[in-house]
């Protein structure tokens, strides 16, 4: 970092992180290298519903462990280390003693717990399947700067192999990201340079998996007719895809809270549970590998739940509580439901079969909507329907009343009519979040190209988008503190306390102020602060703060965020580089006007006319003579004669680096001139190099008697037949 006055500051490496009461400090940092994709965000979602059951803050720092500690901030605020997908520098993190966990990344020894995905069953599963369907050509891509990648490229090659099959279209080494634009522009390359070259693919993620799908459609392939694909995840994205895609469900926000969980119990003084924690994975089979008639019942079963005749309805509501979770778990009549709303659904029916009015469909809707928000899977959803009915038709068999199977139906179609409003509803939401997206990226566009915009409030923007607080935090000139400080430049939003925070300094280990987390609305599924690094390739600026990012749907896929951090940068480089040139100008305007106040005593001094002998002037010439010199000395030529009678003008060019033909020709006017007047010129100060030059040129100069130097013109107007000739002359 380089410290310069207000916006920046200085190097932070090697900082010591201080003290931190681990008993009392109630903040989880989180260390990610990787935001911009489902996966991450539904972990981090499940980070923090864990941290908030344990009466912790989650703060997420997008950057390595080695930079988080390079740079110093939040470091006294944070009591122990969640470290995703990369260690590097973790140590060095964690080397006051403070507790760490691993996310889906190598181990580090017994003293971090590890946890991560099912990568090697769930492979050998996905191999089998197709296998099944007759492929033997099958190819893997993943990306190979993923611990988790290579787990699943090493099982992949041990499913094919143990199965007498060959591994050589195992292409992870030519897969740098996992983007679905990117793997969609190198499967292409792959297409059009090899072919067909397999008729199956095991992608390493549910993004490089309709990546892949969309080339090989764009290639005039099939899928799966053609080849057929399988992903990994089951994010949002893969049940909507054309063909949808068959792929292995983790539970993202599983592993987040548990890894929250294996944290905590650090904090507390536990020992780890076990050193590797896997989550659960299941197949989900959907029409993207051609499976027939397995991908329509593919839908979750609901987990048998035994309970007392009085006690069904808590039943149906652990049921479908435990259907929306998706994970596996036993079910456990003490654990909250992680669903609660689900109790209104399983009490309607029961009022329902009581004879009660059955519950309008808004009541049902805003129930729904609570399960949608946590999982808006189709297939899941309608297990929850099926759910209910099936109930439902069980307990209308024992109930004797005639007018039971009518308020039954009756609350039934409420039932799906609910379920389909709630579902359309976020998918309504899903498109308003797009349409604030272009807007926000509209406004950013302008705060970069728009000098007005930059000078107005520099958050503006996301008033466009579902992020709930924003500060943009500046290293300050920390020439005379022992430790860099952030000065707060901006907030959002502006019309609450937070701006009393502009305008403040705080030191890098102390970052981000309490008011901040407060305001990131702690008890929303995005109540937490992000910090991303304003680091360009020749400058770290210093921090942007964001609260509630993952309010709606659309930034669970998070590359608009790092759209919004590159202009953010871009912005400040833009602004950064034209107050450069304005201080330039400033100082290139300065130096005209100092040239021109020296040119302008130049002139004044370029030409003094001396009285050297009676009736004669010595006119002494310095530096290059342009035109508009050379008129000036014609003018100091004729006004010095006129004014002292003389007869003679000497024009000492000792001083004159060259004479050219223009410069000849105007000493030439001048001579005319004075001649006029009655008096003659001489040139003074012609060495031998100046009057080679000439003679080069063919300069002649008619009339004008040449002097080598100034004592030997003296010496001749002073002889006696000189003087003689001049007293006749005159």
């Amino acid at each position: 970092m380089v410290g310069s006055s207000g916006d920046q500051g200085a190097s932070a490496t090697g900082m010591k992180t201080g003290p931190v009461d681990q008993r009392t400090s109630k903040v989880i940092g989180v260390a990610s290298i990787f935001l911009d994709n489902a996966f991450n965000a539904t972990a981090f979602r499940g980070m923090h519903r864990a941290a908030r059951a344990r009466g912790y803050e989650l703060l997420l720092i997008y950057a390595t462990p080695r930079h988080v500690f390079e740079r110093g901030v939040a470091l006294r605020q944070v009591a122990g280390w969640i470290a995703m997908y990369n260690i590097d520098g973790l140590e060095e993190l964690l080397s006051d003693g403070k507790p760490g966990v691993i996310f889906c990344a190598p181990s580090l020894g017994t003293r971090f717990p590890v946890v991560r995905a099912e990568n090697h069953d769930s492979i050998h599963v996905l191999v089998d399947h197709l296998i099944q369907l007759g492929h033997r050509r099958i190819a893997y891509i993943g990306m190979t700067g993923s611990d988790d990648f290579h787990e699943r490229s090493r099982a992949f090659e041990q499913a094919m192999r143990a199965r007498g099959l060959e591994a050589d279209l195992n292409l992870l080494s030519e897969f740098h990201e996992c983007t679905i634009l990117y793997t969609e522009q190198r499967f292409h390359e792959l297409l059009a340079r090899n072919g067909k070259f397999c008729t199956a693919l095991v992608a390493g993620n549910d993004e490089m998996a309709i990546g892949a799908i969309n080339a090989i459609r764009a290639h005039g392939h099939r899928v799966p007719e053609d080849i057929a694909v399988v992903g990994f995840d089951d994010i949002n994205a893969a049940q909507h895809c054309d063909p949808p895609l068959t792929t292995v469900r983790q539970d993202p926000a599983l592993l987040g809270s548990t890894a929250v969980e294996r944290l905590i119990d650090l904090l507390d003084g536990l020992p780890p549970r076990e050193l590797v924690t896997r989550g659960p994975a299941k197949l989900v089979v959907r029409r993207s590998c051609g499976s027939g008639r397995a991908a329509w019942n593919a839908a979750p079963v609901a987990p048998a739940i035994e309970a007392p005749e009085d006690g069904w309805q808590r039943a149906l509501s652990r049921q479908m509580s435990l259907l929306l979770d998706g994970s596996g778990r036993s079910p456990s009549d003490d654990a909250p439901l992680d669903w609660p709303e689900a109790e209104v659904i399983a009490q309607g029916l029961g009022a329902a079969l009581a004879g009660e009015e059955p519950l309008d469909v808004g009541t049902l809707q805003r129930a729904f909507a609570a399960g949608v928000a946590q999982n808006d899977k189709i297939e899941v959803l309608l297990a929850v329907v099926k759910l209910v009915e099936q109930t439902a038709a069980r307990r209308l068999a024992g109930a004797p009343e005639p007018e039971a199977a009518r308020r039954l139906e009756t609350f039934l179609d409420r039932v799906r009519l609910a379920q389909q409003r709630a579902l359309a509803a976020w998918d309504r939401r899903n498109v308003k979040s797009l349409e604030r997206l272009v807007l926000a990226k509209v406004h950013m566009s302008r705060l970069l190209a728009s000098k007005h915009a930059w000078t107005q409030e520099r958050l503006e923007w996301l008033a466009q988008t579902s992020v709930g607080v924003g500060c943009i935090a500046l290293w300050a000139d920390a020439s005379d503190k022992a430790e860099p400080e952030f000065l707060v430049h901006s907030v959002y939003p502006y019309d609450t306390d937070l701006t009393a925070l502009v305008g403040h300094r705080y030191p890098g280990g102390d970052f981000p102020p309490l008011a901040l987390r407060a305001a990131a609305l702690p008890d929303e599924p995005g109540g937490y602060l992000l910090l991303i690094p304003l680091v360009s390739a020749t400058r770290d600026w210093g921090t942007l703060v964001l609260g509630g990012l993952h309010l709606e749907s659309f930034v669970n896929n998070l590359h608009p965020l790092a759209m919004w951090v590159s202009l953010l940068i871009a912005a400040f480089e833009h602004h950064d580089m034209e107050a450069t040139l304005h201080a330039e100008r400033d100082m290139l305007a300065a130096a005209y006007e100092r040239e021109r106040a020296l040119a302008s005593t130049v002139r004044e001094l370029g030409c003094p006319v001396i009285p050297l002998l009676p009736g004669v002037l010595l006119i002494s010439l310095i530096g290059a003579i342009d035109a508009a010199r050379a008129q000036q000395i014609m003018e100091a030529a004729l006004s010095g004669v006129a004014r002292e009678g003389a007869r003679w003008v000497l024009l000492d060019v000792t001083g004159v680096p060259y004479v050219d033909e223009a410069i000849a020709a105007a000493l030439v006017q001048t001579a005319q001139a004075t001649r006029l007047l009655g008096a003659r010129v001489s040139l003074v100060g012609v060495g031998p190099r100046m009057a080679q030059g000439m003679v080069g040129l063919g300069i002649e100069l008619h009339d004008i008697s040449i002097f080598q130097s100034l004592a030997a013109a003296i010496s001749e107007l002073t002889r006696p037949e000189k003087k003689t000739k001049a007293r006749r002359a005159e």
